[in-house]
């Protein structure tokens, strides 16, 4: 190997350490956010659980408020978002079939909708750093799901029950996270004759 093929190598290695190390400070905010509260997390906290000095943490994510953007966009948000990109390319994207795919992924990673429950609630608080991200996210999702050309019933309106439906997701995720050992797509599924009642919905569901 030549020199410069072996910096290049060193360089792809430290990139990898550098990605490595952030998504560990990621996974640590996340816990420690849904645990504690954004007020009641520290950097040192997140700083002593990854073994790291409370510089060094914000060396990878600028600030404690960019830790928090970070959290919610990168890590929470993004595998909502690959699951709408992916039904735009489908010839009959159907509303029941979305929120089936989004609530099998957030049963998955309790973790996740346990900070993303707690901030919420925290976050109803108008100077919260995260308050702007909350009062828009359900029309944040309703906006973007209106781009999809949903197969529905004649006479939907399908702002209000895309409105409706996120409202409810919300709901049953903190019901889910006060009794541990339930099934969210069950529980879930119980909705569904609420939100998309038979026979009307018969063939769109």
């Amino acid at each position: 190997m030549n020199r410069h093929s072996r910096k290049a190598g060193e360089g792809i290695i430290m990139a990898n350490e550098e990605v490595d190390r952030r998504a560990e400070i990621l996974n640590a905010a996340v816990e420690l956010f849904g645990t504690l509260g954004y007020y009641g997390t520290s950097l040192q906290k997140i700083a002593d659980r990854v073994g790291l000095t409370k510089a060094g943490v914000l060396h990878y994510v600028g600030s404690k408020e960019g830790l928090l953007t970070a959290a919610l966009d990168e890590v929470y948000d993004s595998e909502t978002e690959d699951i709408l990109t992916d039904i735009v390319r489908e010839p009959r994207p159907l509303i029941a079939d979305m929120w089936r795919r989004i609530v099998a992924v957030n049963a998955r990673r309790p973790i996740q909708v346990h900070m993303f429950s707690t901030l919420s609630a925290e976050a109803i608080d108008p100077n919260h750093p995260a308050h702007e991200y909350f009062a828009n996210h359900e029309l944040h999702n309703a906006d973007t799901a209106l781009n999809i050309r949903w197969q529905v019933p004649e006479g939907v309106d399908t702002r209000r029950l895309l409105n409706a439906g996120f409202a409810m997701m919300d709901g049953v995720q903190l019901r889910w996270l006060r009794t541990p050992g339930q099934d969210l797509n069950s529980m879930w599924a119980e909705c569904e004759d609420a939100l998309f009642p038979l026979p009307m919905w018969e063939g769109y569901r």
